[in-house]
């Protein structure tokens, strides 16, 4: 008659099984339960999430809807302040706050123009590096009209360097330029042009006469 050896590894598999199988009849239809919840839940997060970010999008296209209106039919300062103002958080808004600014300093009101100056957000993109310029250089205006000849300086630099778009960058090279004009300073304001004509050769014909030989 064969002896049955004993194998611990296998009773230990044989106990913990039964273990498992008594929990589970135990508890199975509770944690199956806290399952279908969880999932229920995680659905839920996203469909909610869904809803949110279709919901931004129509709003952020609602906003360049209006801010398009806007701009093609040359209109007023207010409807650039509604659209800031309705659409506030869109890429649009954050436009349209300098749109705001820049027909603010149009129509002299310095306090307002820096007021929507300070409500604009850096944006990005190659797009929004343009307009991030064209902020900085609105301001440099602003110093300017404030005699901040020294701040006008700084900004029109970083207008500069904010943007290499061929128009913006000759823009507020001029403008820096005319700044050290008038701040006595021909030298920089010859520097100024020959290093925007050596960045854009194909300017040099319009700046020859400023830069001294």
């Amino acid at each position: 008659m064969t002896n049955k050896v004993q194998n611990p590894e296998t009773d230990i598999m044989v106990e913990t099984k039964g273990k498992l199988e008594t929990f589970f009849d135990t508890y199975g239809n509770k944690l199956l339960s806290g399952l279908v919840g969880i999932t229920v839940v995680a659905v839920a997060i996203f469909v909610v999430l869904s809803l949110v970010k279709n919901s931004a999008q129509k709003h952020e296209h609602n906003a360049q809807a209006a801010l398009t209106v806007a701009l093609t039919s040359e209109a007023s300062v207010e409807s650039y302040v509604a659209i800031v103002e309705e659409y506030e958080g869109t890429k649009a808004a954050n436009t349209a706050t300098y749109m705001a600014a820049a027909e603010y300093l149009k129509a002299g009101d310095l306090e307002s123009a820096k007021a929507y100056l300070a409500k604009y957000a850096d944006a990005e993109g190659a797009a929004g590096e343009i307009i991030n310029a064209l902020v900085y250089s609105l301001r440099g205006d602003v110093a300017v009209e404030e005699n901040d000849l020294q701040s006008a300086v700084e900004l029109f630099t970083k207008a500069m360097v904010a943007s290499d778009d061929v128009n913006t960058y000759e823009n507020n090279a001029r403008k820096l330029a005319l700044v050290y004009v008038a701040m006595g300073d021909n030298v920089k304001a010859q520097e100024t042009y020959k290093a925007m004509v050596e960045i854009y050769p194909e300017l040099k014909g319009k700046y020859t006469k400023y830069i001294a030989e």
